[in-house]
């Protein structure tokens, strides 16, 4: 069985910089998407959504399930966190096209390779 968990805050967050940038209101967009408002509530005290919920509210950010899920512990991902990061960040700006953060996330997971420490800085 997995350890992997959402990363309710980051989903949280994503939903917000987007609702923002939109100029939606939480009931607004609670209304867009056909769920609750009280959902946005719940995951502000750390509930997560729904799997029906969840699917809505990534289609909506137009983000894959990858960006808001946390490691599992002892499998490496967490080496590859800054850089899903990174690029959730470039998928959300609307300056951006899809190809155009695609290609700047890739350039700076060439770079993070070519620069990173094999160990923890002491």
């Amino acid at each position: 069985m997995s350890n992997a968990t959402v990363d309710v805050a980051g989903l949280y967050a994503a939903i917000d910089a987007k609702r923002r940038v939109e100029k939606l209101s939480w009931r607004a967009l609670a209304h867009n998407l056909g769920i609750t408002p009280s959902t946005f509530t719940r995951m502000t005290q750390g509930g997560r959504p729904d799997v029906d919920t969840f699917a809505a509210l990534l289609r909506w950010l137009e983000m894959p399930v990858e960006a808001f899920m946390e490691p599992q512990q002892n499998s490496g991902a967490a080496e590859q966190e800054p850089i899903a990061m990174i690029g959730t960040y470039l998928r959300m700006d609307r300056n951006l096209t899809l190809e155009a953060a695609e290609a700047l996330e890739q350039l700076i997971r060439i770079a993070y390779e070519r620069l990173r420490t094999t160990s923890a800085p002491q």
